[in-house]
């Protein structure tokens, strides 16, 4: 009897022990770091074709991806080189993440994304070296106030393109037809969406609009242009 009771007690204590046998632990899931949205998808960076396009594998499916809201040289361009370099330096044959804005994909079937390294966002880190530019194509202009402060920080420093007194083009692609501050301008002196929202970032953005071009309020002007 004596060695019955033992043997129960020592079941019942293993039982809420539970050192019966030992339990597998699931591996610990993959997650974005703080500053990466959690609804990013994960990529893997196989070719850097300039400073602004990248090709990438989702799930064994290879893609084409176009950094949002930043141009960098075309080939046979200035800086072309050099931006091109600086992307390969920050993505080249990593592990990236992808945010989208609004578009999924551009007319040209490219995959529209905000991209990052760790905690590095590519499209404004390009723009703090000064290797690109701000480009605005509505409706995909969340992080554009944003990203024209480290375009205008990168200016201000001679940075990038903007070294050495570059002739490379003014910030958000305004060509300088007309002077921001001076005669009032609407949506009819312009021929394109993306030609009147340059020129209404260059003269100030949505706190100070001195042409009143954003009637809606949301920082979009003349969306009845093409």
């Amino acid at each position: 009897m004596r060695f019955i009771l033992w043997g129960l007690m020592v079941l019942v204590l293993t039982a809420c022990t539970g050192e019966s046998s030992p339990v597998s632990t699931p591996p610990a899931r993959v997650v974005p770091s703080r500053t990466i949205p959690a609804d990013a998808e994960q990529a893997e960076v196989l070719h850097v074709i300039d400073g602004d396009t990248i090709e990438v594998e989702i799930e064994g499916q290879q893609y084409r991806v176009r950094y949002i809201s930043v141009d960098t040289p075309e080939r046979d361009e200035p800086f072309y080189e050099e931006a091109t370099r600086a992307n390969a330096d920050l993505v080249e044959g990593k592990r990236v993440w992808m945010e989208k804005d609004v578009s999924d994909t551009d007319q040209y079937g490219r995959l529209l994304r905000f991209v990052y390294v760790g905690d590095t966002m590519v499209n404004a880190e390009l723009l703090r070296q000064g290797f690109a530019q701000v480009v605005t194509f509505p409706p995909d202009v969340s992080r554009v106030d944003s990203f024209l402060l480290l375009e205008r920080e990168a200016r201000t420093a001679g940075r990038g393109l903007w070294a050495g007194g570059s002739s490379a083009p003014s910030e958000s692609g305004y060509d300088g037809r007309y002077d921001p501050f001076g005669k009032d301008r609407d949506c009819r002196d312009f021929n394109t969406q993306a030609e009147a929202q340059a020129f209404f970032l260059a003269a100030g953005g949505p706190e100070e609009d001195p042409h009143q071009l954003d009637g809606g309020g949301d920082g979009v002007v003349c969306e009845s242009l093409p």
